[in-house]
């Protein structure tokens, strides 16, 4: 509620300058109590305490309308929730009082302007920003005002050649009045999970009497009858907890197995990656931690798996990568082992931060969210392919509307091919960020020549492995070949003896399977499309004895 409560403060503003006086003068008692509070806004600023500084300044500025410095403070207060729209007024009143109030004046109107869409004005606050730190390069190199620059220039140039897409905000009955973000859709479509601040879980208050929000897990289910989103509820288990902020970051093609962040005060201190897995009830499990070596005592977050489940992607702040936040990789061992991480490398990692990733049903496209790269403000989405050599490709910003001048992140496609879902704080939403659909029937992000020609279509290939007596087999070895027996995939059966992939559809495949004691099998398939959804096959497979 930090947002709603700085609008409060803001309409205060607006109340107590009328009644001010119109020459902004005060006498000498009424200075040193203005200093006073003055030193108490800023430590409490300083702090974190937005509320207590709000309060402050708009104290000051009631008493002291032409006060450049805290106009300036209160713009600055605004920016920290993100509301550059309120911060705005405040930065030009102060640039227009005294443009020399503050060093950073002309940066944060900027970079204000910048998120409003003001694309022309930020420039010039910019250059301006420039010009008058020329001969500071440290403070120059520090807001790295080069690269917002590109982002303006960036920004105004896609936005004169937006992609073919249709963006729709899935809705209230999905998205709230607060914070809803990291879409993850099941293989099939059926399912989206996501995490959202809603104050249906929790209860804590601050100091200040303000409810403290906590992120937890939510999830919809696909109304075909009603061809949309069921309303959201909070996943059913032991998933969320009261008073720790529990966030999902991906959930399996299949279903069955979800990955979290977790920060709390107790086994997840500092935020670690947990994994919960779907018990037959339909209920989440207890989340389980990941463990060495992918968490560290530094901050991990944004798990998630290839489609064949062989590999692990995550991002770490850990030392020794490339940027703040990097994305990192770890090869399976075993059921619930995992190898050392390799950083991804500096094709993708940049000196900026990375995350939101997600891996395409293809299992080469990968999708991420950087404020680096080629962005045109604060976080963009983009693409990179993995080449038969292994290597990743240059990412490609998806374009304009899907990335706009605000964060957007998270991007995540359906194993058909048809849509994406991400999250965006974009003006026009329901609450602090939403989420949206975007329709790919013009733009297909999946096929071979980035973004041109016909699309990618998946289907999905499930079963169930058993022995003779019919008893479920776990650990099986299931590759899939093509038409040339060139191995396309390779995985394994679960605890359940389930298997699940997807692959590309309209294809003649293998499917060999074997397991130690029992004889290998090799059953030859044609896996179809369909005209609506996913299409799904069922494939299960007997194993026998040698």
């Amino acid at each position: 509620m930090r947002k709603a409560l700085l609008c409060l403060y803001g309409f205060s503003v607006i109340g107590f300058t009328a009644f001010a006086q119109k020459d902004g003068k005060t006498n000498v008692v009424d200075n040193v109590g203005i200093d006073a509070k003055k030193f108490q806004a800023r430590q409490a600023y300083l702090s974190g305490d937005l509320a207590t500084a709000m309060r402050l300044y708009t104290d000051i500025i009631a008493a002291k309308p032409g006060d450049a410095e805290t106009a300036f403070h209160i713009g600055e207060c605004y920016q920290d929730v993100n509301d550059n729209e309120a911060a705005v007024p405040f930065f030009e009143r102060a640039e227009k009082a005294d443009p020399n109030c503050d060093d950073d004046l002309h940066l944060k109107l900027g970079i204000a302007y910048q998120q409003v869409m003001k694309l022309d004005e930020s420039l010039a606050e910019f250059n301006q920003y420039k010009d008058k730190m020329k001969d500071s390069p440290k403070n120059l190199k520090i807001s790295d005002v080069e690269h917002l620059i590109q982002e303006d220039n960036l920004a105004k140039d896609m936005m004169a050649h937006p992609v073919n897409v249709k963006i729709d905000n899935l809705g209230s009955g999905i998205n709230s009045a607060y914070d809803d973000k990291s879409p993850s859709i099941t293989a099939d479509g059926k399912t989206i999970i996501f995490t959202s601040q809603r104050p249906i879980i929790g209860g804590s208050k601050d100091k200040e009497g303000n409810e403290v929000l906590y992120d937890n897990v939510y999830f919809s289910t696909w109304d075909s009858a009603a061809n949309k989103w069921s309303l959201a509820y909070p996943v059913q288990g032991d998933v969320n907890e009261q008073f720790g902020k529990t966030s999902c970051t991906s959930i399996s093609p299949d279903g069955v197995q979800m990955f979290l962040f977790k920060n709390n005060g107790t086994n997840a201190i500092g935020g670690d990656i947990f994994v919960a897995r779907k018990t037959h009830s339909g209920r989440w499990g207890q989340p389980q931690s990941i463990g060495k070596p992918i968490n560290t005592s530094y901050y991990e977050d944004c798990a998630c798996l290839s489609p064949d489940g062989n590999t692990l992607y995550f991002i770490s702040e850990k030392p020794g990568g490339f940027g703040n936040a990097d994305i990192y990789c770890s090869a399976r061992l075993g059921k619930a082992e995992w190898g050392n991480p390799v950083n991804v490398g500096p094709v993708i990692n940049t000196s900026y931060d990375e995350g939101g990733m997600s891996m395409a049903p293809d299992g080469k496209t990968m999708f991420f969210s950087s404020t680096g790269h080629n962005s045109m403000g604060s976080y963009d989405i983009f693409k990179t392919v993995m080449t038969d050599s292994g290597k990743w490709s240059t990412p490609v910003n998806l374009g304009y509307p899907i990335n706009t001048v605000n964060m957007d992140k998270s991007l995540t496609i359906s194993a058909d091919t048809k849509y994406a879902y991400f999250t965006s704080d974009r003006k026009g939403g329901l609450g602090a960020r939403d989420m949206y659909r975007v329709d790919l029937s013009s733009y297909p992000l999946l096929a071979s020549d980035s973004g041109k020609g016909k699309p990618t279509g998946l289907s999905i290939l499930r079963g169930k492995i058993t022995d003779p007596k019919g008893k479920p087999i776990e650990e099986a070895v299931v590759s899939i070949l093509d038409s040339t027996n060139t191995k396309v995939a390779t995985l394994k059966s679960n605890a359940e003896g389930n298997y699940f992939i997807t692959l590309k559809a309209n294809c003649k495949y293998k499917v060999k399977v074997s397991s130690k004691g029992l004889k290998s099998s090799t059953t030859p398939i044609h896996l179809p499309s369909s005209p609506v959804g996913t299409y799904s096959m069922t494939e299960n497979i007997e194993l026998q004895k040698n």
